[in-house]
């Protein structure tokens, strides 16, 4: 395929995920949900880099030919394709074993003006840290079984990473689980400023946005207040941004909010510390209750 030509101030962004069957999306779920997903894990790569995309490839191994599922997988994937212009430019196909999971492979490009790209090891002691719309829903549809948008039909947040250029220091996706990418963060940081002192993120778990399908399950009782803040602290598939600004700039990212119809929050802060990592506590200071603390040493999703 042939790109179109950067402009003399822009710069290529890349990004590419993997869905296996059986590892990232369920055997039976629909055909235009999934279309749709593995276009839009990595739309949201380029949105934490506060990229505007260009074009995608993709790759499939599929075990046969079944014309009705790939026209529905194809056709939510395509719909993303023209809502967000970005094209889907070549690929490849190939048979896999009777027995063996099927697996799509995107590879999507972006553009960025040069210098501007938001960065994961950006994070400066001082920083407030945020996050985009509600969290833990994804995690707790998969549990359930529920058959819920935020699992199957992420919406990429690219108008917020295009928004963000020039107000946030740092951004990832949270596809892992907000305790990981808080790590991805922290460490990258680390690792950029080469120094002695330790970076540590500051959070809430009480002030954490919860999706509507949690709330309610907690208002219910049939979730723990640990309970629901664990989903929301562990729970994967999120594909929100979670970003990291100067407090000089929450004016502007609380302005930002409404003009996208987007709920940001702030949940922490980011400071110098004899301890690296995350520090959980409540509106006393307090650390969580053991429950959570177990939920939140389990982590989010591992790739290995």
């Amino acid at each position: 395929a042939l790109i179109p030509p950067l402009g003399p101030q822009e710069q290529l962004a890349v990004a590419s995920d993997m869905l296996i069957e059986g590892r990232h999306y369920l055997a039976d779920c629909d055909p235009r949900s999934l279309g749709h997903k593995v276009l839009a894990v990595n739309l949201s790569d380029l949105a934490a880099m506060g990229a505007r995309p260009l074009a995608f490839t993709l790759s499939a191994g599929l075990r046969e030919i079944r014309r009705p599922w790939i026209e529905s997988f194809l056709d939510g994937m395509l719909s993303l394709a023209r809502e967000s212009q970005c094209p889907l430019v070549g690929g490849d196909t190939t048979a896999v074993g009777a027995q063996a999971s099927e697996v799509f492979s995107v590879t999507v490009l972006g553009v960025v003006r040069v210098g501007t790209a938001l960065r994961r090891d950006g994070l400066q002691p001082g920083d407030d840290l945020w996050v985009s719309g509600h969290l833990g829903d994804a995690a707790f549809a998969l549990n359930q079984g529920i058959d819920d948008s935020k699992l199957n039909a992420p919406q990429p947040r690219l108008a917020l990473g295009l928004g963000l250029v020039g107000l946030a220091s740092a951004a990832i996706d949270i596809s892992d689980g907000l305790q990981s990418e808080l790590m991805h963060l922290l460490n990258a940081a680390q690792r950029r400023a080469a120094q002695p002192q330790c970076l540590q993120a500051n959070v809430n778990w009480q002030e954490l946005p919860l999706g509507p399908l949690v709330r309610q399950a907690a208002l219910a009782g049939r979730l723990t207040p640990s309970q629901a803040a664990g989903l929301a602290i562990t729970g994967g598939d999120e594909y929100e941004l979670l970003f990291a600004a100067a407090p000089r700039e929450r004016a502007r990212i609380e302005a930002l909010g409404p003009q996208l119809g987007l709920a940001l929050t702030r949940i922490g802060s980011v400071e110098f510390s004899d301890t690296p990592g995350v520090r959980w506590r409540d509106a006393a200071e307090a650390q969580p209750p053991e429950s959570l603390q177990d939920m939140i040493t389990r982590g989010g999703f591992r790739h290995f």
